[in-house]
């Protein structure tokens, strides 16, 4: 496949632009890493990281329950034990930038230089992406892996190699590895295989297959008796998640409707490009049909990334035409800049709401880590963030020292709702169900030590974002009790705000 990009004689300067957009990217994303506190997620894959770095990843049976392996968990881990939380957000935007470039250099192979470089730029004010680039989630290794696996077709398509296919393979089995739904990106990856090579396609999907299939199995085969306990419970068990689903097609819309709105205008002027152009913004559309015909809201705003990362050389191209046409007129240019301005400021509040979207619990667990000692045992509804803190700094001698709803109703051997030395309630997505939060009322043996309030920012009943606080509590059993009411420490605490 020849580009314009060869024979353009500002490709190298469009180029350097957009190299100087990632890295730019990269410092914006490092300088912002402390924003909030850590992300329920982000305790479950911290704790699990270093506790597979410890030997104990397949005796605590992460993998029967986790939704990926454990390949992002140990990079969580390494990143949390070189530079804590901070390392290990580190670690996702070096992952991010990754998947930025991979982004720029498939639109320029694609399209041309201009395309690439205007891709680039709009894709790194994305919100959605901002915010899953700047949290230690699996999320940022898995669009690294399909981000990747992208540019290696294009790759491929260029330089007739199949030494790309390799690296797509790769890539492919990364992204999956790291986030098992990931695996539906396969779909525009073989449309992309087929359409580029054309009749080679007819090979190179085979022969992806094959090694993609080998790099799987090698994983999978020594770890199936406890991924295979994960997909036969998920086979057999469909959650029920509350949300309407006119909420889930709002936070589609008012995440996805600019960018599809200029991917569609980049579609239009593909020109001869048109059929590839409609591969890219079919991909728009593959996770919003999930989340609304399965009515599931979770993680919504971090899939529909996915299929950004095909649609945004679109937007690019939209961008591109503006500013570089051939009749391009001052008007032309001004309604680029205004374009990438209003990208920008979306982007800005988006991001905003995603780093407000949880509460911050650094000051509970903290408390508690001043305070807990090995052998306490600790029930908690927004479980992961502390129990993290906790490990971490050797207050408890494993996570499961920590009991949350799903244990206490499933577990037989969980101590009685009165018989905990801490109990932990943060009033808010994880509420305690009504026969928990009744018994717990019925206890009479704990002291209130502790309260902390934070604000968080999420979407209302009205279809508007609102900000809201949620409190935190932490009683002690009166039984062992170490906090004295009249403990300065604990007045602080009570009356520190965020």
């Amino acid at each position: 496949m020849n580009t314009p990009a060869q024979v353009d004689p500002s490709a190298a300067r469009y180029a350097r632009a957009r190299w100087s957009v990632v890295l730019l990217f990269a410092l914006a994303c490092m300088l912002t890493l402390t924003y909030n506190g850590a992300f329920f997620d982000e305790g479950i894959y911290i704790t699990a990281g270093i506790r597979t770095l410890e030997g104990h990843g397949r005796a605590d049976g992460y993998l029967t329950w986790f939704a990926g392996s454990l390949l992002w968990p140990v990079l969580a881990g390494i990143g949390y034990q070189l530079g804590g939380l901070v390392g290990t957000r580190v670690i996702a935007v070096l992952l991010s930038t990754v998947t930025l470039a991979a982004v720029g250099l498939a639109a320029t192979n694609l399209f041309d230089a201009k395309v690439g470089f205007w891709a680039t730029l709009a894709f790194a004010l994305n919100g959605p992406f901002v915010a899953v680039a700047r949290q230690g989630v699996y999320d940022g290794a898995a669009l690294m892996g399909i981000a990747v696996a992208f540019w290696a077709i294009t790759e491929l398509a260029r330089r007739d190699h199949r030494g790309w296919l390799l690296l797509v393979a790769a890539a492919y089995a990364f992204a999956v590895f790291s986030k098992y739904p990931t695996g539906l990106m396969i779909l525009p990856l073989v449309a992309l295989l087929l359409y580029l090579r054309g009749d080679r396609g007819l090979t190179d999907v085979p022969m992806l297959a094959f090694v993609g299939g080998a790099m799987g199995l090698a994983v999978f085969v020594p770890l199936r008796d406890q991924i295979g306990v994960f997909f036969d419970w998920r086979l057999q068990n469909r959650p029920g998640f509350g949300v309407p689903v006119s909420v889930i097609i709002f936070a589609i819309v008012y995440l996805s409707a600019l960018p599809a709105a200029l991917a569609l205008v980049g579609w239009l002027l593909s020109g001869d490009r048109r059929k590839v152009a409609t591969i890219l913004i079919a991909c728009l559309g593959i996770w919003p049909i999930y989340h609304i015909l399965a009515q599931d809201p979770v993680g919504t705003n971090k899939h529909l990334v996915l299929g950004y990362l095909f649609a945004y050389p679109l937007v690019g191209v939209t961008l591109a035409r503006l500013w570089g046409a051939h009749r391009s007129t001052i008007l032309h240019r001004l309604a680029a800049l205004t374009i990438t301005t209003a990208l920008a400021a979306v982007g800005f509040v988006q991001i905003r709401q995603a780093d407000q979207a949880f509460p911050n619990l650094t000051w509970p667990a903290n408390f508690l880590a001043a305070r807990v000692v090995p052998g306490d045992t600790l029930l908690i509804n927004e479980s992961w963030p502390i129990t993290q803190v906790l490990y971490t700094e050797g207050r408890i001698l494993t996570p499961w020292d920590v009991y949350d709803t799903y244990r206490v109703l499933t577990e037989p051997t969980a101590p009685a709702i009165c018989d905990y030395d801490w109990v932990v309630d943060v009033r808010g997505s994880y509420r305690w169900p009504t026969e928990i939060q009744e018994a717990l009322e019925a206890c009479t043996g704990y002291t209130r030590v502790y309260s902390h309030v934070t604000t968080i920012v999420n979407p209302g009943t009205d279809f508007a974002y609102i900000s809201y606080p949620v409190e935190t509590v932490i009683w002690q059993t009166t039984a062992q009790r170490s906090v004295q009411a009249d403990d300065p420490a604990v007045v602080q605490a009570i009356t520190e705000e965020p």
